[in-house]
This record gives C-alpha cells, structure tokens and sequence, in this order.
C-alpha cells in the first residue's frame, strides 16, 4: 500500500515491536508501583523469591503495627472484655453447695430502661440515635453472653423495663394525663419500644446461643411482669390505662412464682404507693391491697400444687362424679380454721421481689459493692453518701413508706430475702425491724445492667437456689443452712474502653504525623523523581520543547554518492545501519511519552494502524522521510518537587487513610457481628 504515512517496517514486524514495548511499559509501572523493586530477571526462578523479600522489607512497618494495635484493640473492646467479665462469673468460682448438689440457678436484672425521647431529651440528631444504637448494642451483648456462658434456669426482670414508657399515651380518650411535650408520642411509638425490647431479651438466638435444634434447647423461664415508675408512674401518679396496656402485653405485675423450691412473691409497689395519698384513686391500689389480703392462702395452694407435681402427686383434690345430698358432705370449715391450719403447714423460703426498695432509716450503709460512694469507714451505723436517699419527687420515690414497707413485711409473712430495683447501684442492708425468717431479712437492690444509668460498671445478679425438701415440703437436712447465695456480676465499663479508642487514636495520628515529618525531610532517592529516560528504562522520554514533532536533520549516509543523478534509478537513499536500527519516536502525552497515537491522528491516516506503528502524531503535513527521526539521547523534563508542607501533609494523609481503612472496617464488623 502506498501511502506517505505508510511504515518503511513489514506489518509483522511493528506488530511484534508494539507488543514488546506495551509488555516492558507494564513491567516498569508495576515496578514502580511496588516501591521501585525491579525483577532484574523476570523469568529467573531465583530472582522471585528475592523480590518478595525486598517487597515485604519496603512495606511501611509503622502503619502495619498501628493496624494490628486497632484490630486487637477493637477485638478486646467489642468483644472480648464482654466474654471475660461475665466468665468470670462463673457459678462454679462462688457456689458453695454439697458436691452432689443440683442448685437452681437464677438471674435477677434491674432497670434496663431502654434510652429514648425522654432519656436526654435535649439531646441532638444524629447523637440521640448514636446513644440508642449503643446503649442497645450493649445490652445485646451482655445478655447473650449472659445466656452463652451462664445458662441460668430463671431470670426476673425488677422494673423499669422502659424509661419513658408511663409518658407515652394509650388510644383511651381522656384516660391520659401527662406532660405536653409527648403528645406526640401515642400507642404506636409504646409498640414500637416493646418490639424493640423483645429483640433484644426475647430473641431466640440470644437465649439460645448453644443449641440450634428446637429439641436440645434448654427449658428457661424469662419473667417481666413487674412493672416500675418509669414503665406507670409513681402512687397518684400511675395512669390505669398505662397499667391495663403494660399488663396486657407483659402480665400482671402481683403474682407468685415457685421457683427452686423457693416462693417468689412480686409486688406492684408502685401503684400499692398511691394507697394513703391525698387525691389516689381506689382503681390504683386496691388490686396490690387485695393481692396481699389474699397471698396466705394463694401461697400455700400454689406450693402445695409444686410440690406435688415435683413428686407425681396430683395438686388438688379429685372428688368422684356423683350426685351427694349436702347434708352427708359433712361440717365445713370455716375461713378462719382455714387460716389456722395454712399457719400450721410448712412453708418453703419466701422471696420478696419489688421494684421500689424498703424503708431503712436515713443514712442506713448499703456496703462496700456500692460504686457511687464507697464506705467512708467500715461498720458504720450511718454513712449518709453511701446510703439510699430517703427523698422523692417527680413521678419517683427512693424507698416505700415505712407503714407500707410494715404492711407489705407482714402480709407476705417470713421474708428469707427481698430484691429490688429501682437505685440504679447495688446495696445490700439486713432489716431488723420487720417480721422475717431468722434473725434479719436481707434485700440487695440490684445494679442497673443499662451502660447510661450512672454507673459506669453496670451488672446483674446471679442467685443459686438449693433447697431439697420431701414430699411434705419439709427440707431433707435437719441442717439449717442457707439454701440461697448471691453473687454480683459487673459487666465492662464503657466509659473506659472509650477512653483507650481515644488514647489510640490520638497516638496513632502523632505517629503517623511525626513519620510524615520524617519522610518529608529526607533526601528524595533516585528512583522517587524520575528513572523512565534512564537506559535501563524500556519507556523513552520526549522533549519537552513542543508538543508537536521536531524532525531532526536526516544523517549523513555513508554509502550515498554525491551525484544523485548517477544513482536516480531507484530514487532512493540508502539508509545508513544506524538509520535501520533507531527506535520509531512515540507519541507524546501518553504514559510520559509512550503509546499508540490517539484517536484524532488515527482518524487522519489512510492505512491501517499496524502499518503505522509508533507514528507520534504530527500535525505538520510536510513531506518527510522515516529516516529523519532521531531517537538519541535529548533532555527529558525534571519533574517539579513539591515543598516540605505538601510532602508532608500528602504522605500523611495517605498514611491515616492507610490505617483508618482497615481499622474503621474491622469495627464495623465486629458491631454487624452481634
């Protein structure tokens, strides 16, 4: 094909040389992407291994070591401290029963008040759902560890469920009476948080972490009955409908459990406090007051009814189906021989459970496992910081009444222990003044297990029952030993591991700031401005002078005679060796020099592209020849430094971007994980 433009090279030949310079073009940019390491023989098995080694000896130790910090730190932080803290816990480092002892083993949480509107309400978007996400990712994690690594049989919830649960309004008209400010906040916002509380205590996979199979899983019982000021308000304040919609969704809040062998009573004490107040309705606590005019006999029916069931004994009486005359049923007993004869029956150990604590006098010490205020001196008989408040106020009372704490200790009759909620921290004190079993009745209020109640270790109690009795119900040991122990279980401090991600990331930033410094400082290497125009390099550099082409004089030729006429035949030069060996000029603007001309030059030329093969473009339409490229050494472009600032602040941006990425996705992980 004739053409100007047309390649003095057979087609085959510019093919082969074309591939040749892409393949040693892609060699020197990933050389040079892998810090400059050049494979000096790329098809040597020896070589290779060399590389790598020079590859991994170049890699940035500093950043490497930051990665490793974040992902063991963020490991502990997420996950691990979580595991040991509730490990440690374990029933076997503080039980203290016969060795061929089975105990029953219960936990007690108190006041998980799931954060919402109402918890910091002056708080801003996006930090409120921020401290919902959190607070929610904690109590996750804690109850599923709790399940995974204690399997307790029982486990009762002391109140406060919710902490803006009474606020919010019920589809009753007139029925509710609150503040104005959550108006807004109707029936559906309370469904919303009580599906929010079954994800996070209800769910399966966090009650059952160990047993995939239905039929493996271990029977437990999850009670969340009694109620809290938080989730109806306080005496006149409580609202019937907010009850009625609590209760039906939950249960009600007075009911007897027989768990252990051991008689769990709960109490409503906080709609039993509207009974004596100026203004209380009857509705409010007449149904607490009739609960406990009743819990005798309601006591012993249900234990006699466990006991029996235990032994394979029927529960009640079975009277066969026939027609019977009153009169030969005989004398019955009146309710007052009744009553003689409950009194005269054994009874298994009574457990008070209550959200609101009993009066104690002021100042009364709640012990050396209070947080908040240490003792100040051990045995002291007043130590006000670290006693309960004996105080009120807004829709709250720190302990009941002394006349309802007698009324409740009377009713309910030989209280071994009483649990509660309500404080937020733990206190344990031993009544004197009351009717109990013993020499004392002791009751523990029980720590928040919520991260945002004030307490920056919150926690849980566990409680092992053990008490073997006959078929009577009588105890098996003429031993009176204990059969309840308590054990309190802290969980991580939030505050704390916080304060470490900041610690970290503040060192990581000086870190990656001072090496920033120090790279910026050093002396740029060879290979860190420009290695493309070396002779080793496969990639030749262009003039910077113009963009355009600047054809050279054609060189001598050493076989050419000086009168052309005599050699007119072939009207052709003849190309000297060096001519026949030069490397065709490349286009400019492409990989610094190199590459295939672009589509504009193309789009010019008549014969195909493998025929003109390393054609650099030229825009002057001139008649030339080949032979007038000169591909001899010229000057190439130093490239401009960029000052110590740019250096600097470039090398650590990329170095934070370096770290943070994997970091930033770790964490991310480790909290989709749960």
């Amino acid at each position: 094909m004739s053409s100007r433009f047309a390649s003095p090279y057979p087609s085959h030949s510019i093919t082969l040389r074309t591939l040749h310079e892409c393949y040693q073009t892609f060699r020197t940019i990933v050389s040079k992407r892998i810090n400059n390491v050049q494979w000096t023989h790329l098809h040597s098995g020896k070589s290779r291994p060399y590389a790598l080694l020079r590859i991994l000896h170049r890699l940035p130790t500093l950043p490497i070591a930051l990665i490793i910090l974040w992902i063991l730190l963020l490991s502990w932080g997420e996950h691990r401290t979580f595991t040991s803290s509730v490990a440690s816990c374990d029933w076997s480092a503080w039980e203290q029963w016969p060795v061929d002892a089975k105990p029953h083993r219960l936990v007690l949480i108190a006041d998980p008040q799931l954060v919402d509107p109402h918890t910091y309400p002056g708080r801003p978007w996006p930090l409120s759902s921020v401290t919902v996400a959190f607070t929610d990712k904690y109590l996750k994690r804690s109850y599923a560890r709790l399940h995974a690594i204690l399997e307790p049989d029982t486990i009762f919830f002391l109140g406060d469920l919710f902490d803006g649960g009474r606020e919010w309004r019920t589809e009753r008209r007139g029925s509710w009476k609150g503040e104005d400010r959550w108006k807004r906040y109707a029936e559906g916002y309370w469904l919303k948080e009580y599906g929010r509380f079954g994800a996070i205590f209800f769910d399966a996979k966090r009650v059952w972490p160990m047993y995939q199979e239905t039929e493996r899983r271990k029977e437990k019982k999850i009670i969340t009955t009694l109620p809290g000021n938080h989730d109806l308000g306080f005496g006149t304040g409580v609202q019937k409908s907010v009850r009625d919609r609590f209760e039906i969704y939950f249960g009600e809040g007075n009911r007897i459990d027989v768990v252990g062998n051991h008689t769990f009573v709960s109490l409503d004490t906080v709609s039993m406090s509207a009974f004596g107040q100026a203004g209380a309705t009857k509705e409010i606590w007449k149904p607490t007051m009739d609960f406990l005019d009743e819990i005798g006999r309601t006591k012993a029916r249900i234990v006699k009814s466990r006991v029996s069931a235990m032994h394979g004994l029927p529960g009640r009486r079975k009277f066969p189906h026939t027609v019977t005359h009153p009169s030969d049923l005989g004398r019955q007993s009146t309710k007052e021989e009744l009553a003689n004869d409950l009194e005269k029956q054994v009874e298994l150990p009574t457990v008070l459970l209550s959200h609101v604590p009993l009066y104690r006098p002021p100042g009364a010490p709640c012990g050396p496992l209070r947080e908040r205020h240490p003792p100040t001196a051990p045995e002291l008989d007043s130590d006000e910081p670290n006693a309960i408040s004996v105080s009120a106020g807004y829709q709250y009372q720190n302990v009941l009444t002394q006349d309802l704490s007698k009324t409740v200790t009377e009713k309910v009759g030989s209280i071994s222990y009483a649990f509660s909620g309500d404080d937020h921290d733990y206190c344990e004190i031993v009544h004197h003044g009351y009717k109990s079993a013993g020499h004392g009745m002791n009751e523990i209020t029980v720590k928040s297990i919520s991260a945002a109640m004030g307490v920056r270790k919150p926690g849980f109690l566990l409680v092992s029952l053990w008490n073997p009795v006959d078929i009577t119900g009588r105890p098996v040991s003429s031993e009176k030993a204990p059969t309840l122990q308590t054990h309190l279980c802290l969980l991580p401090d939030t505050l704390s591991i916080l304060l470490r991600y900041v610690f970290l990331l503040v060192s990581t930033l000086v870190a990656l700031l001072v090496r920033a410094v120090v790279l910026a400082l050093r002396k740029p290497q060879s290979g860190e401005i420009n290695n493309l125009s070396s002779p080793t390099s496969p990639v030749i550099g262009y003039s910077a002078k113009a963009k355009g082409w600047h054809p050279r004089q054609r060189a001598a030729s050493t076989s050419m005679n000086s009168n052309s006429s005599s050699n007119n035949s072939a009207n052709l030069a003849v190309r000297s060796y060096n001519a026949r060996t030069r490397s065709v000029s490349p286009a400019p603007g492409f990989l610094d020099g190199y590459g295939l001309p672009n589509f504009h030059h193309q789009a010019r030329w008549n014969a195909p592209l493998v025929e003109n093969a390393g054609y650099s473009g030229i825009d002057d339409e001139k008649d030339f020849d080949v032979e007038s490229i000169d591909t001899g050494p010229r000057a190439v472009s130093k490239p401009r430094r960029k000052g110590f600032a740019r250096r600097a602040a470039s090398e650590f941006v990329h170095s934070v971007a370096w770290v943070g990425g994997p970091a930033v996705l770790w964490w991310a992980w480790l909290l989709w994980g749960d």
